[in-house]
C-alpha cells in the first residue's frame, strides 16, 4: 500500500508539471507570434517611410519638369495623383495633369482623359467629351482608345435611337 500512494503522488506531480510546462510554452509561444507580428509591422511600416521619402523625390522631380512644360512628367504626375502612389489621392488634380499633358500631345494622356469623362473621375461624366478624347487617342494610336471609342458610340447611338419616337423596340 505504500508504494501505491508513493506513485499516486509521483503521477499527481508528473501530472501537474506536464500542465505547468505546458501552459508556459503556450504562453511564450503567444508571446513569440507577437514578437514576430511586430517585427514585421515595424518593417511594413519603415518600408513605407522609405516609400514616401522616395515618392516625395519622385513628386518633386515630376512637378519640376511637369510645371516646365514636360508631357511625361505631367502624364507621371497625373498618374500619381490618380492612384496615390507618394502623394494624397486626388482625381481632380489629376484631371487637371492629364488634361495639361494631353494637349501637349501625350498619347496616354488623351485615352485617360477619355476614361475621366467616360467614368466622372475628377470631372463630371460626359460621353461627348469622351468620345472626343478617345478619337484624339486613337488617331495617336493608342490600341485601347479604339476599343473604348466604339463603347461610347454605342452608348451614345442608344441614346439617341432609343430616345426617337421610331425606335425598333
Amino acid at each position: 500500500m505504500i508504494k501505491k500512494t508513493k506513485r499516486k503522488g509521483f503521477k499527481m506531480k508528473t501530472l501537474i508539471i506536464a500542465i505547468l510546462f505546458l501552459t508556459t510554452a503556450i504562453s511564450l509561444s503567444a508571446k513569440t507570434t507577437d514578437i514576430y507580428q511586430h517585427a514585421r509591422e515595424m518593417r511594413l511600416a519603415q518600408s513605407h517611410q522609405q516609400n514616401v521619402k522616395n515618392g516625395s523625390k519622385k513628386l518633386y522631380f515630376a512637378t519640376r519638369a511637369a510645371k516646365a512644360g514636360n508631357p511625361n512628367a505631367q502624364f507621371d504626375l497625373a498618374i500619381m495623383y490618380a492612384t496615390g502612389h507618394g502623394v494624397k489621392k486626388d482625381e481632380r488634380l489629376a484631371f487637371n495633369w492629364f488634361h495639361k499633358a494631353a494637349r501637349n500631345g501625350h498619347v496616354g494622356a488623351k485615352y485617360y482623359m477619355g476614361l475621366s469623362f467616360q467614368q466622372g473621375r475628377g470631372v463630371r461624366a460626359n460621353a461627348h467629351l469622351a468620345r472626343y478624347w478617345f478619337k484624339q487617342a486613337a488617331k495617336a494610336g493608342h490600341p485601347k482608345a479604339v476599343y473604348q471609342l466604339a463603347r461610347v458610340e454605342e452608348i451614345l447611338n442608344h441614346r439617341v435611337i432609343g430616345g426617337s419616337r421610331y425606335s425598333m423596340r
